[in-house]
């Protein structure tokens, strides 16, 4: 019973005072729904346990370009290692061409197609693995659906330069669902997403995951993202398999 109260303290100490109270209520309740699907998953099948917290920061260069930089963690709540993510990136839009319905923060979202490049530096906080270098390209398309459901086509390369181990390579393709939803003339975006990894160490899909969550606008310029993930990693015997809850704070300037 402690632990889970440590957890719930975790996902939901960020929360602002200052939040209305509706959406403070559709936080909550989201967060308790995820704790209850983290703890039934982990007694069920006695897997590694995992917490993401994140901030991400958006800043708006023109109207084609804006710079984007990411915090993130790692938290193994098995052996208490921690991995960090941080590195910046650019954003490149084409003309929105496609008319946005769905409600965000995010303007990213209103376009048809999206371009990344970027630099990711992966150290161990706490722990004795090796520290990565990363480089990231990404191609996104975007693409609306009947009942206002937008399809989002991410497709992304990775050049990791992993300490002590040579030079690798992924593709990893993520497809994303999502909606939105008002309630009391609150409007939250629910989603969900699936992603496999091919590995060019293994010739092979070494890993996939699938994830559902959804994000809630704060402010004019801020958003928050709850999900819960489930990956699955088969390139060890036996397969590598973690779950877990995380938490995204995303600002737009």
């Amino acid at each position: 019973m402690k632990l889970r109260a440590a957890r719930a303290n975790d996902l939901l100490e960020w929360c602002p005072p200052a939040m209305p109270g509706l959406m403070r209520k559709m936080v909550y309740r989201f967060s308790f729904f995820l704790l209850l699907l983290f703890s039934a998953s982990s007694v069920r099948a006695q897997n590694q346990t995992m917490f993401w917290p994140e901030i991400d920061t958006y800043v708006n260069l023109n109207s084609t370009t804006r710079f984007f930089f990411i915090s993130a963690l790692s938290s193994d709540q098995d052996t208490r290692q921690v991995e960090g993510e941080f590195g910046p990136n650019f954003d490149f839009f084409v003309k929105p061409i496609l008319r946005s319905s769905l409600r965000t923060t995010d303007p990213g979202k209103s376009k048809y197609l999206t371009f990344r490049v970027g630099y990711r530096y992966m150290p161990e906080l706490r722990g004795d693995s090796p520290a990565e270098n990363r480089i990231i390209t990404e191609a996104t398309g975007r693409f609306y659906l009947p009942w206002s459901v937008l399809l989002t086509d991410r497709n992304r390369i990775d050049l990791r330069y992993i300490q002590t181990k040579p030079f690798s390579w992924r593709y990893r393709n993520r497809i994303s669902l999502e909606r939105n939803f008002a309630i009391r003339g609150y409007t939250f975006t629910p989603y969900i997403r699936g992603e496999l990894y091919y590995d060019s160490r293994y010739n092979k899909i070494a890993k996939n995951t699938f994830t559902i969550g959804s994000v809630f606008p704060m402010t004019k310029h801020t958003e928050a993202e709850l999900y819960y993930e489930d990956q699955r990693d088969s390139s060890s015997t036996p397969n590598y398999h973690v779950r877990g809850p995380g938490v995204v704070l995303n600002l737009f300037f």
